[in-house]
């Protein structure tokens, strides 16, 4: 876990971040079908290691499948929670627009918080500056953020079909 770190905070440029260290990495993910029963998740690494004790799930509250919208609600009513730690790392699981929907809430709460994404198709990293990195297949960087974004999808899912079997027994 501490070569995963260490080489995320190389490939990410940590100086160029402000980072100094990766204590707390957040990810993000939503689940929903075609807007309906939309949820969205926050899976938490303390140190390269998942803290189940500190996952959240989100019942989204917007309406239509925007997911773009679902990110700005999901990360708006996370840093409005003063009493979490602040993370190191705020990773969300999309590309360009999601980043970009994420960095609208942080210019507007004033949080100066290092983001990046992850998009699916080529597992390339997006940073908040728009570039993107694409690693190798075998990078240990890769295979932490792959790891905590396969884990926010999990527990998003996971969320997602206990709210849709609940509303089909309604």
């Amino acid at each position: 876990r501490k070569n995963e770190m260490r080489e995320l905070m190389q490939v990410l440029n940590a100086e160029e971040y402000g980072l100094t260290s990766l204590h707390r990495i957040e990810c993000y993910d939503i689940s929903n079908t075609q807007g309906t029963n939309a949820t969205a998740s926050m899976v938490v690494l303390i140190d390269g290691e998942v803290d189940k004790s500190q996952y959240r799930k989100f019942k989204m509250r917007g309406k239509g499948p925007n997911d773009f919208a679902m990110m700005q609600e999901v990360l708006t009513r996370r840093l409005r929670h003063d009493e979490w730690k602040t993370p190191n790392l705020i990773i969300v699981d999309g590309g360009r627009g999601q980043v970009s929907s994420a960095i609208k809430v942080l210019r507007e709460m004033k949080r100066d918080i290092a983001l990046i994404g992850l998009a699916k198709r080529e597992e390339t990293i997006i940073t908040n500056s728009f570039k993107e990195i694409s690693l190798p297949k075998n990078a240990k960087a890769l295979h932490l953020i792959m790891r905590i974004r396969d884990e926010a999808h999990r527990f998003a899912i996971t969320y997602h079909k206990l709210l849709r079997s609940k509303s089909a027994l309604v």
